[in-house]
């Protein structure tokens, strides 16, 4: 028996509206075999009368507008299969742009249905609301995360999941990424402590996501090091694997690096595929980690 998880940057959905249509259908079927699926930058807005699509006033190189009905359309395509988690980091587009006060920003954990599950969710760095305001001389932006403890068959696997913020100087070490990351273990080894308090079953650990860094930041190490993956620290399956390209053709050439996403597990789990899918409909690829 096979324990399947995804991650995807969904890049908020900026390419449904003109780029790829078929955007839910791929996350769809992408879903049907996730056993945990972990989606980045969603956006939920919370009232009817605003429009499906804006562009925020910041949109980087975004070919498209935000869909800021993304989590609504989720559940939708998602919750006859899948229990479907928000965790929300902020009201208003993306890190920069808090004009919408109806639209809710954050990450997606979504969860097949018939499995056995814990799922805590909150902030793991920052606080709620808080702005990206580096340009000024502020910090980055609060962000979310999740943690969930799941059963397949015999064996619980714990999945943390947060994106990583993005920093005005590049995706080099600083002290608020080493905080990200710092919070984001404890909150896990929180959870799977409240866990271990039900039961005696000890979790295998997997770490991934947008982690918006490279192979030669600390703070990846630092995290393939901690503790909680067993003695030894874990794998970053990137390396493993020798994938380390993790953008897809909407992602500026013009850009120094195109690593972003990783996924680290623990020596105590068998990997019998990591997958990168560089065609996925969004600036982001498609991880796939398959477990025994």
């Amino acid at each position: 028996m096979t324990f399947v998880i995804k991650h995807l940057n969904t890049w908020a959905a900026c390419l449904f509206n003109q780029q790829r249509t078929d955007f839910y259908e791929y996350i769809s079927k992408q879903a049907t075999a996730a056993d945990v699926f972990h989606l980045m930058e969603v956006h939920s807005c919370l009232i009817d009368v605003e429009p499906e699509f804006i562009n925020p006033d910041e949109a980087g190189h975004r070919v498209g507008p935000i869909h800021i009905k993304q989590l609504q359309k989720l559940r939708q395509i998602l919750s006859d299969t899948h229990h479907v988690y928000y965790e929300a980091q902020m009201f208003g587009l993306h890190d920069l742009d808090d004009s919408y006060s109806t639209v809710q920003y954050g990450n997606v954990t979504c969860v097949r249905r018939g499995l056995d599950h814990h799922v805590l969710g909150g902030m793991v760095y920052g606080k709620y609301n808080q702005l990206n305001t580096q340009k000024s001389g502020g910090t980055p932006a609060g962000k979310s995360g999740h943690s969930v403890i799941v059963k397949k068959g015999s064996t619980w696997y714990q999945s943390l999941s947060t994106h990583g913020h993005w920093d005005n100087n590049g995706k080099i070490d600083t002290s608020h990424r080493w905080e990200q990351f710092t919070n984001l273990m404890s909150f896990g080894l929180k959870h799977k402590k409240q866990f271990l308090n039900e039961t005696a079953n000890e979790p295998r650990l997997i770490v991934g996501g947008d982690l918006n860094i490279t192979s030669e930041c600390k703070v990846l190490e630092g995290i393939r090091a901690s503790t909680q993956f067993g003695e030894g620290g874990g794998v970053v399956l990137n390396h493993e694997y020798q994938i380390l390209d993790t953008r897809t053709g909407w992602y500026p050439d013009t850009k120094p690096h195109r690593e972003a996403n990783f996924v680290i597990v623990g020596h105590d789990t068998t990997v019998k595929l990591f997958t990168v899918d560089n065609h996925a409909p969004s600036d982001h690829s498609l991880m796939t980690t398959v477990l025994s």
